[in-house]
């Protein structure tokens, strides 16, 4: 699962990345080549959204995430707005759950 995450410039979802890469390599069944990931600023979204399986957008976006989601809904991808509380305290665990839960459901929908 190919992950992407947008923020206003980039920074503060890199340091959510680096969370939630931790969580992925300190997890016994969770293989890191399998969890690719990247930070962007929102300004980059156009050039890799189709490159990636599922978008987190960063709270500091909300005002624009009806914007972004239906960028991804266009090319099929499901979106994820992070809360200010999971997103200010950096629990990658929880986060790369959310990033889970709607890339398997986006998959179940396609199969039916």
């Amino acid at each position: 699962m190919k992950t992407l995450l947008v923020c206003a410039g980039g920074f503060s979802t890199t340091m959510m990345m680096e969370s939630m890469k931790k969580v992925v390599k300190e997890s016994k069944s969770l293989e890191e080549s399998d969890y690719p990931m990247e930070a962007i600023g929102v300004d980059k979204l156009e050039r890799y959204i189709n490159d990636y399986d599922v978008i987190l957008v960063g709270p500091q976006l909300s005002h624009k995430y009806d914007f972004i989601k239906g960028e991804a809904e266009k090319v099929d991808k499901p979106t994820v707005l992070l809360t200010s509380d999971i997103y200010g305290s950096m629990d990658g665990a929880t986060v790369m759950k959310q990033a889970l839960v709607a890339y398997r459901k986006n998959q179940a929908m396609k199969t039916q």
